[in-house]
């Protein structure tokens, strides 16, 4: 357990996680005549899907780790117990929901800005790496993406409803399938570390990679940005929590973010791999989807 507590801020200092104040609400009766356009939606029914990992993925996770690592800080990293997390497997049951098929975009939260219901990102509007219109907004607090979320009549996905929307019903360990590929993430070679080799250093516009798109048409699921859940994180969630619609940890500071990003190492693309970050924080690498009860 000292491990992976010493592990866990390692992760936390190489993400470049900066804990904030929470910025003020708008209030909600605020203007909404800029209300951005309606979303592209995956409507996914209601279905049972096996989440977590067995001790046979963790040891694929490992290897993975090992293989694709090449600066030491990372490679320590290459241990099961930092998966453990992910454990148990365990069959999940969810109702119907939606979720956006692209991360929410810089344009679209500018909108939401200039509405009145949303407040500015951290990142500077000058900074091209980052910030042009088709990128994923990055630079807001939990609580931010959250206010987007509503603005757009939904919410954050759970943190089950994430995982289900990358592995669809055959448990795949990406969202293109079981096998690692550099190619079809924008990722980096460890954390604050970017590379090209993806086609993109930074950021890139939402969707560049329509071959990695997952089972249910959901784009940038493995890397581009974290992105945040609705989902208290515990360690021990998945053996504490129910296995019908769960919906996270009842108490803590810290939420579930998934995914991988631009300037993180490719065993953080797996599906089914879990960090937290504080609901305060915000980093250039960590946007958001938002998710949808059915009409």
């Amino acid at each position: 357990m000292l491990f992976v507590h010493a592990i866990a801020l390692l992760f936390f200092e190489f993400l470049g996680t900066t804990a904030v104040s929470p910025p003020a609400v708008p209030p909600a009766s605020g203007p909404h005549t800029l209300r951005v356009a309606a979303p592209a939606i995956a409507w996914i029914e209601a279905a049972s899907f096996v989440r977590g990992s067995s001790d046979d993925e963790i040891v694929e996770a490992v290897a993975l780790c090992e293989r694709t690592s090449p600066l030491p800080e990372v490679r320590e990293l290459c241990h099961p117990e930092f998966f453990a997390a992910e454990r148990p497997e365990q069959r999940v049951h969810l109702a119907a929901y939606g979720i956006d098929r692209f991360e929410v975009t810089v344009a679209a939260h500018r909108r939401c800005v200039a509405a009145g219901a949303c407040t500015p990102s951290r990142v500077s509007a000058d900074d091209e790496r980052l910030s042009q219109e088709a990128h994923p907004v990055t630079g807001v607090t939990h609580r931010q993406a959250l206010r987007y979320c509503r603005f757009v009549g939904g919410r954050l996905p759970t943190e089950a409803e994430w995982e289900h929307a990358a592995r669809g019903d055959d448990g795949r360990t990406f969202p293109w399938g079981n096998v690692y590929n550099d190619r079809l993430a924008n990722h980096g070679i460890g954390f604050n570390r970017p590379d090209d080799i993806d086609g993109a250093r930074y950021a890139a516009r939402v969707g560049s990679h329509p071959s990695a798109v997952s089972p249910y048409g959901v784009h940038d699921l493995a890397g581009n940005v974290w992105e945040w859940t609705a989902d208290l994180y515990a360690h021990d969630a998945y053996a504490a929590g129910t296995v019908v619609h769960p919906t996270g940890a009842m108490t803590g500071g810290d939420r579930v973010v998934r995914g991988g990003s631009w300037r993180s190492p490719a065993f953080t693309m797996r599906s089914a791999y879990r960090f937290r970050v504080g609901e305060g924080g915000t980093a250039p690498d960590l946007g958001f989807r938002c998710a949808y009860d059915p009409p």
